[in-house]
């Protein structure tokens, strides 16, 4: 009989399977953003299946779904790998933690809708789209009113777009090589034309 903590990882180990530093992977624990269990001695422990989610690794078929599922969440893993990188950028540095909370909730929506977008009909995109014009012209809007310029809002936006190709380039599996890998990447650089078109309304 299998022991109960075999589909159980520690820190380090669920750490190493998603190549980030364990301090990292701590931290997205504590904010919510990984499911983690914590065992009677304080010590956190990682469930499997979520990191394999993460990695957009256990799903071999070319279902629009599950492909769409796996590039955010690979997207979500080199997003916070690299943005630390970027501390001092204007788009990240011109907000205070308040803004950046609030900036951070923005992106979980956005990634929300990328998700969305993705496994969506063709004709069903278009409501989707609105939303991420919205999304855009409220960020360029307020980043504008911090004194922050077209090239810092193009800079971020640019950011979060080329995290989002490379997860989906990194698959963990045959996936990413896929037709429908494939075509995701189409849609992807579809759903950040909409944010960066309405940064260049406010702008223009």
């Amino acid at each position: 009989m299998a022991s109960p903590t075999a589909d159980l990882l520690s820190l380090g180990e669920a750490a190493q399977r998603l190549g980030v530093h364990p301090t990292t992977l701590r931290r997205w624990a504590d904010e919510g953003d990984v499911l983690v269990m914590v065992t009677p001695g304080g010590h956190r422990r990682f469930p499997v299946a979520e990191i394999e989610r993460l990695r957009g690794i256990g799903a071999h078929a070319d279902d629009e779904a599950v492909v769409a599922e796996q590039l955010v969440a690979r997207a979500l893993v080199t997003t916070r790998v690299h943005l630390p990188e970027h501390a001092g950028a204007g788009w990240v540095a011109g907000f205070d933690d308040e803004e950046r909370r609030a900036k951070r909730e923005s992106g979980r929506r956005l990634m929300a809708l990328l998700q969305a977008f993705l496994a969506a009909a063709p004709d069903q995109r278009a409501s989707i789209l609105d939303e991420v014009r919205r999304i855009g012209l409220a960020y360029a809007q307020d980043a504008r009113a911090h004194g922050l310029g077209l090239t810092d809002v193009l800079r971020a936006v640019t950011f979060f777009r080329d995290q989002t190709i490379e997860g989906a380039l990194s698959g963990g599996n045959d996936t990413s090589d896929s037709q429908a890998a494939r075509s995701a990447i189409q849609q992807v650089n579809a759903f950040y034309n909409a944010a960066l078109l309405a940064v260049a309304e406010v702008f223009d």
